[in-house]
């Protein structure tokens, strides 16, 4: 068995010789599949599993995180411009877990499509062929830049019947690179497994007999509490997450000396919003939220609070 490589075409020759692959045309994931994935953020240490349902053509898709604590249905044929409904565990002052169900509304001018779990590869170019985990894949990159923010993204896919059937998803990764710190200064993985081309009509329809309501304030944080794995899957270097940094500033009336500090700051909240919402749907005994604090990198707050790092809960009812 042979390998060559020209042209953007790759042939594999012997017994077992498979189909021809044109590396210009990027891996289509098709209309409606299944998938599990796990999210790794490496500077908050998470891994947060999660399995998601995608159908195109029903304008709906579904999404479980946490081994089923969390469920997210985005239903673009809901109500007039669709709905995303969110069941989850909260705990308050009062409450310890209670199972609510939380809703946002589409509008004429952002109506609800459904989430896919896996990048749009819109932009991508063939990289590399490499192995991963004992499996050889292709290597789909892009680079995108916004001011000093420059994210790499790639895709580790395998196509094993050929460019006519869906392309099997291994692993996606975000490398963030800040031109003005000059330091590689956030990266975030996602592995996937079990992926399968179907999926079942039901699945899609949310538990019957619950009152939802809107989702708490602030408004501003809405969307990532609805959709959480947008901004992950999104290879837009500004992100929702990035947004809130304008009103955290606002709030606690952060005012930095530069542009550097600017860059740090709003590098090291980005951290935290993230490790607070995957905290939040983990299920647990308490919440935590944004604070004053959230600025700040592990060395500060550990100096703040005598080594001891210690989430800041907004809830804790179990004492």
């Amino acid at each position: 068995m042979w390998l060559l490589l020209a042209g953007f075409v790759l042939l594999v020759c012997g017994a077992d010789a498979g189909p021809v692959i044109d590396f210009k045309t990027v891996p289509d994931f098709g209309k409606m599949y299944h998938v599990k994935g796990e999210l790794s953020l490496p500077h908050s240490e998470i891994q947060e599993p999660f399995e998601a349902w995608y159908d195109l053509e029903g304008n709906r898709s579904r999404i479980d995180y946490r081994n089923g604590t969390v469920h997210t249905f985005l239903i673009g044929n809901d109500v007039d411009h669709g709905t995303i409904y969110k069941i989850t565990p909260v705990t308050t002052e009062t409450e310890i877990q209670a199972i609510k169900c939380y809703q946002l509304k589409g509008t004429k001018e952002d109506p609800i499509r459904p989430q896919a779990p896996l990048p749009d590869l819109q932009g991508f170019e063939f990289e590399k062929m490499e192995n991963h985990t004992g499996v050889l894949c292709e290597v789909w990159k892009k680079v995108t830049q916004a001011g000093h923010k420059k994210n790499t993204y790639r895709l580790w896919v395998t196509r094993p019947e050929g460019n006519d059937s869906p392309a099997t998803p291994h692993r996606f990764e975000m490398e963030g690179f800040n031109t003005l710190l000059e330091s590689n200064n956030d990266k975030y993985t996602i592995d996937y497994s079990d992926f399968s081309p179907h999926t079942e009509a039901d699945i899609f329809i949310p538990p019957l007999g619950m009152t939802c309501e809107k989702f708490p304030d602030p408004v501003e944080e809405h969307q990532i509490l609805a959709n959480p794995i947008q901004d992950y899957v999104s290879t837009s270097p500004i992100s929702h997450a990035h947004r809130l940094f304008g009103p955290f500033k606002e709030k606690f009336n952060r005012q930095y000396e530069n542009d550097k500090e600017h860059e740090e700051r709003e590098n090291y909240f980005i951290h935290s919003l993230r490790n607070v919402h995957s905290t939040n749907r983990a299920g647990l005994t308490y919440s935590v939220g944004i604070n004053h604090f959230s600025d700040r990198s592990k060395a500060e707050l550990a100096r703040m609070t005598g080594g001891l790092l210690v989430p800041v809960k907004k809830h804790d009812v179990t004492k």
